[in-house]
């Protein structure tokens, strides 16, 4: 039949244009989970360092640490008050340098490195938490907030949050962003 292109020429656009969207939106879609996903972990790992550094610090100002050679050195030059070698205060910051020891952590994006990573920078900021009032400082000289892996306080909350709003009502496949086949908008 002569006509069968020019018939079905709508649908054939249609599902060219279909096919080439879901590809573009795909693409797109994995660039951008890219860049979140290095964001992310960029800041999650700055967090991480920031406690890591803190601990060398607090491991540096240990009396017990120090020998007379250093000793003199510091009478020459600034330096930051030492601190008690208390038994409780050394074991803290040890677990604190241990939890955040950079060489420890595995950097794949799989489930389990990932929940490892945030239960232990949650950890770690307990502790530094604990040191703080043992030593009696507090980060940045004002407020001791330590920001959590997704950005939001780890201290210093108000009240009871109320959460608006019901839950998110789909079929399966509505929330993927790779997945546009079960999308709600194309039906």
């Amino acid at each position: 039949d002569p006509f069968t292109s020019l018939l079905t020429l709508e649908d054939t656009l249609y599902t060219t244009a279909y096919t080439l969207g879901t590809n573009d939106g795909s693409r797109a879609g994995r660039i951008e989970g890219r860049l979140f996903g290095l964001e992310n972990g960029f800041e999650k790992f700055a967090s991480l360092g920031q406690l890591h550094g803190r601990s060398v610090v607090w491991a540096a100002r240990l009396q017990g640490n120090q020998e007379k050679e250093e000793k003199e050195k510091e009478k020459e030059t600034e330096h930051l008050p030492t601190l008690a070698s208390t038994s409780r205060l050394h074991n803290n910051i040890s677990l604190l340098h241990a939890l955040t020891d950079p060489e420890t952590f595995d950097t794949a994006n799989t489930d389990d490195a990932v929940a490892d990573f945030d239960d232990r920078f949650k950890r770690a900021g307990a502790k530094a938490k604990v040191v703080e009032r043992i030593v009696g400082e507090t980060q940045g000289g004002g407020s001791s907030v330590i920001k959590s892996p997704e950005g939001s306080p780890a201290r210093g909350k108000s009240g009871p949050v109320r959460v608006t709003g019901g839950a998110k009502k789909g079929k399966k496949g509505d929330d993927n962003m790779e997945d546009f086949a079960g999308s709600r908008l194309l039906r």
